[in-house]
């Protein structure tokens, strides 16, 4: 339930954040169906399978859902926003997704390092809310 609820608060930031913007707002609708499927997926494995195929569906969630916010954040970059914590979240996160994958066929697949993700995860997104928060109004 743990491994769920993660995408599934990305579902939830996605959605925000699409409804807040207009030039990434498709991207991150689809970003948000995916997670919304990831979830699904992640419930399932993660009570039905072994920690490999759970591994398998959480990696290829952290991948494809981290080059979708890398390139959302290097895009709102361009345009002038501070969006360096999401970029440097993103691009981790499709690092971590190819790693989790390539983890999830070895005999020993576990998923302890899922939690250090997550919790890295996490602290580079309040990161960036703190800042964009607290950003002056003209480099938002």
């Amino acid at each position: 339930a743990l491994l769920a609820s993660y995408p599934a608060i990305d579902v939830v930031a996605s959605l925000a954040a699409a409804l807040a913007t207009d030039a990434s707002g498709r991207v991150l609708r689809i970003n948000a169906a995916i997670g919304a499927l990831a979830v699904a997926a992640i419930a399932a494995t993660a009570f039905g399978a072994d920690a490999g195929a759970t591994l398998a569906a959480f990696g290829s969630w952290a991948a494809v859902s981290g080059a979708i916010q890398f390139g959302v954040a290097v895009h709102r970059r361009r345009a002038g926003d501070r969006q360096l914590p999401m970029i440097v979240s993103g691009g981790l996160s499709t690092i971590a997704g190819v790693s989790f994958l390539a983890a999830s066929g070895m005999d020993d697949a576990h998923l302890v390092t899922v939690g250090g993700y997550m919790a890295l995860g996490a602290l580079l997104y309040l990161l960036w809310a703190h800042r964009s928060r607290t950003a002056p109004r003209a480099a938002r």
